[in-house]
């Protein structure tokens, strides 16, 4: 059995940012260090701030006033900031900066007028975080590209257009949007922003570079099932290899799914730490670790 493991794995850069980010808030505070929701999406990297002694809760009314929160990394509600401020508490607010620069273009776009289209998820808490930061309600599509064309065909002639998307979308079904929007003759009067991250891109294309070898037999996918740029994985490998399992943790995985013949190529999502990788890889290759 032979095991590839892709060049990107562990926390991408703005993971790594935000979770630097809440074990220093343990290091200055002696009261409780409160999650505002889980700061990634991966319960391992979760659950190892847990360890260190973070309180998650989901809701604001759940958190005492006058502590230190770190909210998550996908971006803060307006109304959620809010109401943290009025309980006193620190915020350490870990969104990502590329997310953060998403925002600012989308509230650019609006003041110049035009009507705002979003690639994503609409209950993703970065779509949220970036809804609220608008004054006029956007187009919001998601991943069911089935009912692109009709929601289309509810926007208001003659408006100027603007594209953004969530940065873990996809990449492919940002390319199927563009797509739809020539066959549609609608580009001429739309800006389109590839707002996708950089990390998230180069992963998928890591993974469509391997794949095209025709050499991979098996697909291990490590991250979190509710995690954006982890479907992302899972959606290019599950069309294009022989066979791709998805799993969230390294000891979910059992040797006798394999023959020893076969090339298993590992890859994770953006929010998988690099020790969760490190685990997988000494669980199929008895304790030895590729580095």
């Amino acid at each position: 059995m032979k095991i590839l493991v892709a060049k990107h794995i562990g926390f991408c850069p703005g993971v790594k940012r935000a979770y630097t980010m809440a074990i220093q808030a343990f290091d200055i505070n002696y009261q409780p260090v409160y999650l505002l929701g889980e700061l990634v999406h991966n319960h391992q990297a979760v659950k190892m701030l847990i360890e260190r002694g973070a309180r998650l809760e989901d809701e604001v009314e759940q958190i005492p006033d006058k502590v230190t929160v770190v909210t998550r990394s996908h971006g803060l509600e307006r109304k959620t900031r809010e109401k943290l401020l009025e309980k006193g508490v620190t915020i350490i607010d870990t969104t990502c900066p590329r997310v953060r620069k998403v925002q600012s273009l989308a509230s650019e776009l609006e003041k110049k007028g035009y009507t705002m289209i979003i690639l994503g998820d609409p209950n993703h808490a970065e779509i949220k975080a970036l809804i609220s930061e608008l004054n006029t309600k956007p187009l919001v599509l998601g991943k069911d590209s089935t009912d692109w064309e009709n929601k289309l065909n509810t926007l208001p002639e003659n408006q100027p257009l603007a594209v953004i998307e969530q940065t873990t979308f996809p990449q492919q079904q940002y390319l199927d949007f563009c797509r739809l929007l020539e066959e549609k003759n609608l580009t001429d009067r739309c800006l389109i922003y590839n707002t996708l991250c950089l990390e998230t891109e180069y992963r998928q294309n890591e993974l469509r570079s391997h794949l095209q070898t025709g050499k991979i037999d098996v697909v291990i996918i490590l991250g979190g099932k509710h995690s954006s740029n982890t479907r992302g994985l899972y959606l290019i490998a599950n069309e294009q290899a022989p066979r791709t399992i998805w799993i969230e943790d390294p000891n979910e995985v059992e040797k006798t799914w394999f023959q020893p013949n076969q090339t298993i190529l590992i890859v994770s999502g953006a929010s998988t730490p690099d020790c969760a990788v490190k685990e997988l890889m000494k669980k199929l290759n008895k304790g030895k670790v590729y580095e």
